[in-house]
């Protein structure tokens, strides 16, 4: 299993879109609300629960589910809650969610259980796909890795924390009250990613975007592919899934 992962923001759709249009379908779909997507269900929910059992912050901060639930239903409820509700909502939902500025800590004493708990999945799982993309990789890959899945390679893309952060404010992912929490636990999580791929000897491809963007032949040569392509195939593909107008705030 390839994994694509980085903060949020950084890219990581385009990579996985890139990859569904050479043939290895990460699962998942394409949400236009927020210009990316991509992520199976069945790996999140496996994630999300591995994440919290292990202690680290990913989204949930205090008022814990109830607020996230809440959250998520007022932001993906396609107008039936107007903007001038849901804008407030979201905005007071934020500000309990992200008092503190620190990420909440890995439990190092958790990786375990946590593998005791959740391996069989894990491994299963990695078997099953060839390629699969999520940022939450960030803060979980630790566990995947002492599971024994088979993770071939890791992909990791990552832009300036400012830019990731002003991204998921501009589509409102959270308001601007969680930006100086952003910026902290985005740096939390690339420092779990890479200590964990370093530990394990994980071949791992670290990409800046949107660089990536402009240089596709260095892309071909870079990227780890389940089956090799082409470069005419990969231009195509890139062709095919490359939009320069979905490109926001190229720093």
């Amino acid at each position: 299993m390839i994994v694509v992962t980085g903060p949020g923001r950084s890219g990581t759709s385009f990579l996985a879109a890139l990859y569904r249009e050479l043939g290895f379908d990460p699962g998942g779909r394409w949400e236009p609300a927020v210009d990316a997507g991509l992520e199976d269900r069945e790996l999140v929910r496996l994630n999300l629960a591995v994440a919290r059992a292990m202690g680290v912050s990913i989204r949930e901060r205090r008022g814990g589910r109830v607020l996230e639930s809440l959250g998520t239903l007022v932001r993906a409820s396609d107008g039936r809650v107007p903007v001038a509700l849901r804008r407030p909502f979201v905005a007071a939902a934020d500000a309990l969610r992200y008092l503190r500025s620190t990420p909440d800590l890995m439990d190092w004493a958790s990786v375990d259980p946590v593998v005791g708990r959740f391996g069989d999945q894990m491994r299963a799982m990695a078997k099953e796909r060839a390629v699969v993309k999520d940022p939450r990789f960030c803060f979980t890959l630790r566990a995947w890795l002492a599971s024994g899945a088979p993770v071939e390679a890791v992909v990791f893309t990552i832009r300036p924390l400012d830019a990731m952060a002003d991204s998921r404010v501009r589509v409102r992912m959270y308001s601007g009250r969680a930006r100086e929490w952003a910026r902290h636990n985005y740096c939390y999580g690339i420092g779990l990613l890479m200590t964990a791929v370093a530990e394990h000897r994980v071949p791992l491809t670290q990409l800046r975007y949107p660089d990536f963007l402009e240089q596709p032949e260095a892309l071909h040569a870079l990227l780890p592919l389940p089956e090799p392509r082409s470069w005419p195939e990969f231009e195509a593909a890139f062709r095919a899934v490359y939009d320069p107008s979905l490109v926001h705030d190229r720093r």
